[in-house]
Order: C-alpha cells, then sequence, then structure tokens
C-alpha cells in the first residue's frame, strides 16, 4: 500500500514539473529560431491561402525567413524594450506584407490578411495590456 502511494505521489510530482516546463517556455514566437519560426509562418500560410503554387510557396519560403531572421534579431537586441520591440516588428510586419504582395494573387492576400485579422481579434486585437 505505501509503495501504491508512493508509486503516485511520484507520478502527480512528474506531471506537475512536466506543466511546469511547458509553461515556462512561454507562448508564441519567444524561444524559437528563425528557422521554426518561418517553418510556423510557412506551415499557416500553406493551410489559410488556397492554390498557393510551388514557385509561390519558394518565394514565400524565403520571404519569411529572411523576416523571421529581422525579428530574433530585433528581440535579441531590444530584449526587455517592449516599445522598441513592437515598434521594429511592425516595420518588419510591414516589410513583410508588402512584399507579400507581389507574390500572392489578391484573393490568396485577401485570405492571408482575413486570417490574420481574426487572428489578432481572438487575442484581444494584437495588443497587449500594460500591467
Amino acid at each position: 500500500m505505501k509503495k501504491l502511494l508512493v508509486v503516485c505521489i511520484m507520478l502527480a510530482a512528474s506531471f506537475a514539473f512536466a506543466t511546469a516546463q511547458q509553461r515556462q517556455g512561454g507562448g508564441g514566437f519567444q524561444n524559437m529560431t528563425a528557422e521554426e519560426i518561418a517553418k510556423r509562418m510557412d506551415d499557416r500560410l500553406a493551410e489559410v491561402c488556397t492554390g498557393l503554387t510551388a514557385d509561390q510557396k519558394a518565394k514565400l519560403k524565403v520571404v519569411n525567413l529572411d523576416m523571421a531572421k529581422q525579428q530574433v534579431e530585433s528581440r535579441q537586441k531590444n530584449q526587455g524594450n517592449q516599445d522598441a520591440m513592437r515598434t521594429a516588428n511592425q516595420k518588419i510586419e510591414e516589410a513583410r506584407e508588402a512584399k507579400y504582395k507581389g507574390i500572392m494573387s489578391a484573393a490568396q492576400l485577401k485570405q492571408y490578411t482575413d486570417d490574420r485579422a481574426q487572428r489578432r481579434q481572438g487575442q484581444g486585437g494584437g495588443q497587449r495590456r500594460n500591467n
């Protein structure tokens, strides 16, 4: 009976530890490499935008990797300065969208912007609250 109790306690402790590790990992892109961020963005575009050709996907992949590298660099450079990071990321996002316009059709671009707007709305408009 004591062994069963000890096993149950150890399982509960293991579960609590694993959960705490997942929470520490942060949300979103905070601890991801540029390659991981770009892959995530590529996958999202493929899911959201219908009819992307192989050529478009290749071009978008290059854009996404370049922009992800800029985001990671910005995160490292502006660590602790949320305003500077937000401003830099807005510029990166504007440049990404300008490049997307040259690659995607109007319908695909609308699918992308609609999805982004919907996701931002689900996140409280994309604005962070100052606590």
